[in-house]
Order: structure tokens, then sequence, then C-alpha cells
């Protein structure tokens, strides 16, 4: 069975959230919860530790998620034949570049494909924010993705608060508003 059809303990059990204002009244929402919902996260109810991995970046370092605790995390997982994910990342460039005096980071971890690969469409189309590749995909194993695009948000504790599943746009006023407050929290 592929990572993408598996779905892993970490997500699953994250799976719990905020759906609707409706849903939402029965327990006391974070101050964020609306705002991420209206740009089409899912907000994590009981917010757990994102789960931890290491991997390249496109200069073969090694990195890992924990590394940038203290900052928020965008973390996207994607690959370069994903047409939405390629859809997406022109406003995860802009949002990167609106953010990234912040602490905040995108961590842009490419599933399933090689450094060259990888590389190749990164330099192709100029973008800056900071990419991964993960040739396993075991980052999306550990964080249940079913498909890609798959984009969570990590907290500057290290947990998990949000997730979405399919492309959405990053560069809007609503997404850049509500990452910049997320950063300066």
């Amino acid at each position: 069975m592929s990572g993408w059809t598996r779905i892993s303990a970490g997500l699953a059990l994250a799976a719990v959230v905020f759906t609707s204002p409706a849903l939402a009244e029965e327990a006391v929402r974070p101050w964020y919860a609306d705002r991420l919902m209206e740009i089409g996260f899912r907000v994590v109810k009981d917010p757990k530790a994102a789960p931890d991995f290491t991997v390249e970046s496109l200069a073969n370092a090694k990195t890992r998620l924990s590394d940038y605790r203290g900052k928020v995390v965008l973390l996207n997982l994607w690959a370069t034949w994903c047409p939405p994910c390629k859809a997406e990342l022109p406003s995860i460039q802009t949002l990167w570049e609106r953010t990234k005096n912040k602490p905040f980071v995108v961590f842009a971890a490419s599933q399933g494909e090689s450094q060259q690969t990888v590389k190749s469409f990164i330099a192709s189309k100029g973008y800056t924010f900071p990419v991964f590749f993960d040739p396993s995909g075991r980052s999306g194993d550990l964080y249940g993705a079913r498909s890609i695009p798959t984009t969570c948000v990590i907290d500057k504790n290290g947990t998990l608060i949000a997730y979405a599943v399919g492309a959405l746009e990053y560069d809007t006023p609503q997404a850049l508003a509500i990452f910049a407050a997320l950063a300066d929290r």
C-alpha cells in the first residue's frame, strides 16, 4: 500500500477539527480558528505535537522539522508532477516574500522525487522559499497525507494546529494577514 493511501495515526488522531461555526460553539475555539477556516484550513480541535522528520535541502543539508521550533511553519507536502501543487506554489512564494523577516518559515517537502528533479523544477520557476526533498515520502506518511498538496500549520511550540488537503491561495489579503498574525504572536 502506498504512503498516499495510508492514513497515519498522526493526522488521523488530529482529524477532530473545527469545521463549522455550529460545531465550534460547543468548545472554546482558538483566536486563529475562524481566520484559518476562512482561507481553507481545518483547525485541529485538540492540537498535538507535530511529528518530527529529517529531509535534505536542495543544497544537501540535512534538516529536521524541529529545527524551526520558535517559528510558525507552513509545511507543504507536494510534488513537481502535481498540477494543484504547481498552481499554489506562486502564492506560497508571495507568502514567503511577505513573511520571511518574521518568525515564520515555509517548509516545502517534495514527496517521492529525486533531488535533481526538484532542484531543476525550482530553478526553472525561480522560487526562493525553503524547499526540501523526501524521496521516500516518509514525511507525508507521518502526516497522513492521502493526496497532495497537503499543507499543515505548525505553531511556534511545534504543535500541529491546522491542515488543508488540496491547493489553496496563500497570497490573498486574508491569508497574508493570518500568517503574519500567527508569526507576530
